[in-house]
């Protein structure tokens, strides 16, 4: 059975057992106080005829002449009550519904107690011959007791008299129960579109797919609903951020308040980011995609981010890009080096032997010197790398390489990375060199200096320089002079200058510079 028709049914029935035993409940509390009303008037009226001297005259004689069946009967069918008995001690009939039981006596018990101990009372007697409501008092003449009154109401007149009352809650009880089965019914049909028509079986066999699949995706996954309570996370997001086995229910501000902030403003802007880059803590940094959840009315509630921990990306690109730079730096030299043995062998066989010689020693002083250079200005391994890897392609291309005297690289910044500084130098060398194809005398000229307050980096060229119309958007990704698919360069070393509240600036005259300042942050104030 479908989960609609099992809502239904089971409210309905739920539905239909209450109202029933609410319904048996009030008719009973209404014929049990109906009939305690009844048995009350009865009482009175047998007070009443007990009171009555005329009664109390023919009972305590024990003479009558049909004066109290007379008198009773026309005071009886002036009353709702069926009958009125009026009895002496012997249980003798003086009065009777019907003549010929005046005189007989009573045989339908009930009257031991009003005539042996003298007491009123009230009973409900229900049987086969009888159903009524019955009232007992003793008749007294002088403070001695001469017989008993009887009051009986037949319980078919109560049936009749609740009849009214009977039908107007058997109408609204009715009403209750259409209107409760309508309320179940649009209840399981709200509940069904809440569910998007699946049904429990088909919500199981997709929270098990679901898990399985965030727990064969590498990167971490967590998602959070618009008070950051944790909805759910794969085991990678729960190693990173040390969060317990049972992440539902916890807040995920309690284990990273930065991480959380960045999701709270994703949130309040409404718009997706992809590839967003930001410090979780002083030593660990994340890159995230995110997506903004919504209901089928279109209100926000909540994120779900997926996220990847840098330092295993950057192990891994250092390996990619290493063996990149490897392999295109010992192209180079290896060129570089058969266009300088093709050299040497054309003047030994020229036998211009000491133009050999000299010409070797050019070669050596150079790559010494430049070396030297690196050593004593750089001072840093990867970035010194980097430089002899640029200065061989360089070399090849026939643009000359130059590192500015003023080079003083001490430190790298708190709050920048070693890759990051190669990043951004690389870049520009790159773009320098695309820039100087076809210039003469082409010229790359980098400054990396180091201060108290920070990094300074310059890369020149004399190229021909920046167009006009490319320089409002020249840091937006895929925005490029050379082309389609490009654009990359400048738009990482934005974002890297943007991460630690840096400056980047281009000036012209006479060569293009690009100056770049990156300023020595405490560790954590970073923010991507």
């Amino acid at each position: 059975m479908k989960l609609q028709y099992k809502i239904t049914c089971s409210f309905s029935i739920v539905i239909l057992c209450v109202v029933g035993l609410l319904a048996a409940i009030v008719f009973q509390n209404v014929t049990d106080t109906l009939e305690g009303q009844m048995g009350n008037n009865a009482m009175d009226m047998a007070v009443t005829v007990a009171s009555i001297p005329l009664v109390q005259d023919a009972l305590s004689s024990g003479m009558d002449n049909g004066d109290v069946q007379r008198y009773i009967e026309s005071f009886r069918k002036k009353t709702r009550f069926q009958y009125i008995i009026v009895m002496d001690m012997q249980g003798i009939q003086y009065s009777y519904p019907y003549a010929a039981g005046v005189g007989k006596y009573y045989i339908n018990g009930g009257e031991e107690k009003v005539l042996s101990e003298g007491q009123a009372y009230t009973s409900a007697d229900r049987n086969v011959l009888i159903s009524a409501i019955r009232a007992f008092a003793p008749i007294y003449s002088e403070d001695r007791q001469v017989g008993a009154v009887l009051v009986g109401l037949l319980t078919d007149r109560i049936t009749k008299e609740n009849e009214f009352n009977r039908n107007r809650l058997e109408f609204w009880l009715s009403l209750s129960l259409i209107a409760g089965i309508m309320v179940s019914i649009g209840l399981s049909i709200n509940i069904k579109k809440s569910i998007y028509g699946l049904e429990p079986k088909e919500i199981a066999v997709m929270l098990s797919q679901r898990d399985l699949i965030l727990e064969s995706i590498h990167r971490g996954i967590i998602a959070v609903d618009q008070h950051g309570k944790i909805l759910l996370s794969n085991d990678p997001a729960e190693r990173l951020f040390n969060l317990p086995e049972e992440t539902q229910g916890h807040f995920l501000s309690d284990y990273n308040e930065k991480f959380w902030l960045e999701l709270q403003r994703i949130m309040e802007s409404g718009q997706s980011s992809t590839n967003k880059t930001l410090n979780i803590n002083p030593v660990q940094r994340i890159v995230m995609s995110t997506g903004v959840m919504k209901d089928p009315t279109g209100a926000i509630t909540g994120v779900v981010a997926s996220f990847e921990d840098l330092t295993e990306a950057k192990e891994l690109a250092e390996k990619i890009t290493g063996y990149r730079n490897m392999v295109c730096a010992l192209r180079a030299q290896n060129h570089e080096f058969m266009n300088r043995l093709h050299t040497i062998s054309g003047l030994v066989q020229l036998e211009e032997y000491n133009e050999a010689i000299a010409y070797i020693d050019h070669l050596s002083e150079v790559q010494t010197s430049f070396s030297g250079l690196l050593k004593e200005k750089i001072r840093n391994p990867h970035l010194s790398a980097i430089l002899l890897a640029k200065y061989s392609r360089l070399t090849e291309a026939k643009i000359q390489l130059i590192i500015d005297e003023e080079s003083d690289l001490e430190m790298i910044p708190v709050g920048v990375t070693e890759d990051e500084v190669c990043s951004i130098v690389g870049n520009f060398i790159d773009n320098s060199q695309e820039a100087l194809v076809g210039t003469e005398n082409p010229v790359v000229k980098v400054l990396v200096a180091s201060t108290a307050e920070g990094l300074i980096i310059e890369v020149s060229d004399n190229g021909p320089g920046i167009p006009e119309h490319v320089m409002a958007s020249i840091f937006k990704q895929g925005v490029s002079t050379k082309g389609e698919n490009r654009g990359m360069g400048l738009f990482i070393i934005k974002n890297i200058v943007d991460a630690v509240a840096g400056d980047i600036e281009l000036i012209e005259d006479g060569m293009t510079t690009w100056h770049v300042y990156l300023p020595n942050n405490k560790v954590g104030d970073r923010d991507d």
